[in-house]
């Protein structure tokens, strides 16, 4: 059975009424997304990291939330700075988003651990289609259900992230300009405004092993968005000598995640996830499911790459 959604992932202001909820979208792989979660992720992977990421979330609901990205970032300058973009496209019921975003970074070396401070500027096409949007009032004055609207929004987002192979913590603050889309400009009589709320991320983990051949990698997630539940998800991976991982994530009140993927030709990682709903939508949707493709490379490594004995104790540089 099928079940129809009409939602927008937003937060609207409908005839002077707020409500809120949240606009980013969600990901279970949270620790292969730090780059989309936190400016200041960017250059401190290998030197040059790319990454597609597909999720499909809700099944059994049409127009359920459908996320894409593809992020590519690199560090330079014997490591001091790194760079990044990304392009993601997220569609929620009647809205949809695509957002085109480039970060820039400092990293400040220290003999075992290095900190990373960022900034990321965006600008997003809004596109709200009329027809898939369901009113309880048709006359309603914020809403033209008989065209599809697009609007550009620019935003900004910051970061600090600290780190080695063995540990990071990171905090991050998205849409910080807290910017309107606002629809229907040459309409008199319509006028639709959505305005960006800022989103707090915390992220915090460790690795560790008695047997290098079994590595477990702890991290802990948590989002804050004024108006919509805290979220806070936990994760453990177990590797298995370097080429194959698998685990689970505990997401509070929602649902619980099985993680699974591979390693090869040292460069590249294939990884899948499904959720188990655990909440009360788990009667009226059988999951989500998310996959990432990664390409992680010292590929230019030299001394000047500020890649080289990159930490004092380095145990688990293979990481990605």
């Amino acid at each position: 059975m099928r079940i129809k959604i009409n939602i927008l992932s937003c937060f609207l202001l409908l005839n002077s009424i707020v409500v809120f909820a949240q606009q980013m979208p969600y990901y279970s792989q949270f620790t292969n997304n730090n780059f989309m979660l936190n400016p200041g992720v960017t250059g401190t992977k290998r030197l040059v990291d790319a990454r597609i990421n597909y999720r499909m979330q809700w099944l059994g609901y049409d127009d359920a939330p459908r996320t894409e990205c593809v992020s590519l970032h690199s560090r330079f300058m014997k490591g001091k700075m790194g760079a990044g973009i990304y392009l993601l496209q997220d569609k929620v019921g009647p809205a949809k988003q695509m957002n085109l975003g480039a970060s820039y970074a400092f990293h400040f070396r220290f003999p075992d651990v290095e900190l990373s401070a960022g900034l990321a500027g965006n600008f997003t096409k809004y596109t709200l289609i009329g027809d898939k949007i369901s009113l309880h009032n048709s006359q309603d004055p914020s809403i033209n259900q008989y065209i599809t609207n697009s609007t550009w929004v620019p935003d900004a987002s910051a970061g600090i992230y600290m780190y080695n192979d063995r540990f990071h913590v990171g905090i991050s603050a998205l849409h910080g300009l807290q910017s309107e889309a606002i629809f229907y400009k040459t309409d008199t009589t319509k006028k639709g405004v959505i305005r960006y709320v800022n989103h707090l991320n915390f992220t915090l983990g460790y690795n560790f092993s008695e047997n290098r051949d079994y590595v477990f990698e702890n991290s802990l997630y948590g989002n804050y968005v004024a108006g919509a539940p805290f979220n806070l998800n936990y994760t453990l991976l177990l590797h298995y000598k370097e080429k194959i991982f698998a685990g689970l994530s505990l997401r509070l009140h929602d649902a619980v995640a099985i993680h699974v993927g591979a390693s090869f030709l040292n460069d590249f990682q294939v990884s899948y996830s499904y959720d188990l709903l655990i909440g009360k939508i788990r009667n009226y949707s059988s999951g989500s499911h998310e996959i990432m493709i990664v390409y992680s490379s010292n590929i230019f490594k030299s001394k000047h790459s500020g890649v080289n004995d990159k930490f004092l104790h380095q145990k688990y540089g293979y990481l990605f």
